[in-house]
């Protein structure tokens, strides 16, 4: 496993180099960078078809200068400068713990300053050359392409929070004991909470842009599932506990052509530092699970990928808007359906025992059926 990237680097290329970022949360940060690249992709596509249309927007030509928008904006760069060169110059003790450091008050305060003072240099001379006593806009045609990177933002931001959320909600008893590590531990995210509050903040933004909500999910169906696809990779390569329940079983000779650790992994050197001791390791993550278990995020991974492509190759076969979207998310509620029977989760008190992920993934599927249903005969109705 690479609890950070300086374990993959230095496994990829022989190098001993100390560099902490989180594998986890770089991957997390590829998986965003992918969806915009997907969903770039999508609206160009549905605008050439003429499915998407444009729409006007404000644009301010000149105006009064805001204060505060200057004064927010050197602050950021205040912050940021003050943490990256701090960490620069404070890298030994940067790495020894990186949450403590980033949330602690240390970092270099005059490089901060300097930063300060030159955005808002920078910021306030280019406001003065668009100053006038009334403000005045001016009216351009702005195509959903164009607004990909702002739906990526809050997509992502409410999909971080309501991936939260859902995680504190199925691990509540882990929360209540520390809140503050539950809050703020680099792990912790369930995906459908991410889909859920990232799907609702990304409709109310894209209606009171004027454009079409079925198109939108169209468009972001294979956008979410090629997120996913790089995402639970993060959790594999990690080793973040996200893993299947152990299976001790040899492997079945019909699938001797795969690798040894696609039916069962041991996860050494995982992020979390579960397991026994691995003989002869020094360092911080030395540990790997005495029984190996199902590598469950690989399998989701890989499912995933091939969902994005069953769905990326039948777009131009599907007529009714918003089906290849209730498409997506039915095949996605029925692989993690079958997925959580081999996958440790915390299970709800209800009949036999379930898992939070099992009872959204089935709603998905039932919502995802109906939704195919509804779409084809609305579509066909209308000839």
């Amino acid at each position: 496993m690479f609890p950070t990237l300086g374990h993959l680097i230095n496994y990829l290329f022989g190098t001993s180099v100390n560099f902490p970022m989180p594998t986890y949360g770089f991957i997390l940060v590829l998986s965003f960078a992918t969806s915009g690249i997907v969903l770039n992709m999508a609206f160009k596509r549905k605008e050439r078809l003429g499915e998407l249309k444009s729409h006007k927007s404000k644009e301010l030509v000149s105006g009064p200068i805001n204060y505060f928008d200057l004064l927010f904006s050197s602050f950021f760069y205040f912050i940021i400068f003050y943490k990256v060169v701090g960490i620069i110059f404070e890298y030994d003790i940067f790495v020894k713990d990186i949450n403590s450091y980033i949330f602690s008050l240390q970092g270099n305060i005059y490089a901060g300053f300097v930063a300060a003072i030159g955005g808002f240099t920078y910021s306030y001379l280019s406001a003065k050359k668009k100053f006038s006593e009334v403000p005045k806009y001016t009216e351009v045609d702005v195509f959903p392409h164009q607004i990909t990177m702002n739906i990526v933002m809050i997509a992502a931001l409410s999909g971080i929070v309501g991936a939260k959320i859902f995680d504190i909600l199925e691990n509540f008893d882990s929360f209540m004991k520390d809140p503050l590590d539950q809050l703020f531990s680099t792990g912790g995210f369930t995906f459908y909470g991410g889909l859920i509050l990232g799907t609702l903040s990304v409709g109310i933004y894209i209606r009171k842009r004027g454009i079409s909500i079925l198109q939108m999910l169209d468009s972001g169906a294979p956008a979410i599932l090629a997120a996913y696809a790089v995402g639970r990779m993060a959790c594999m390569l990690s080793g973040d506990g996200c893993w299947g329940i152990p299976n001790p079983e040899p492997q079945p000779e019909w699938l001797a052509f795969l690798p040894d650790w696609m039916w069962a992994y041991n996860f050494p050197h995982n992020v979390i530092k579960e397991g026994i001791q691995i003989s002869g390791c020094n360092g911080e993550y030395c540990y790997m699970l005495d029984v190996p278990v199902f590598p469950t995020p690989f399998y989701e991974s890989s499912l995933s990928a091939l969902f994005f492509l069953i769905v990326w190759f039948v777009q131009n076969k599907i007529k009714a808007p918003g089906t290849m979207f209730f498409i997506a998310i039915g095949l996605n509620g029925i692989a993690r359906f079958f997925i959580e029977k081999i996958r440790v989760n915390n299970e709800y008190h209800i009949g036999g025992g379930i898992t939070q992920a099992e009872i959204i993934s089935s709603l998905l599927v039932v919502i995802g059926i109906v939704g195919i249903i509804v779409l084809h005969k609305i579509h066909k109705a209308k000839g």
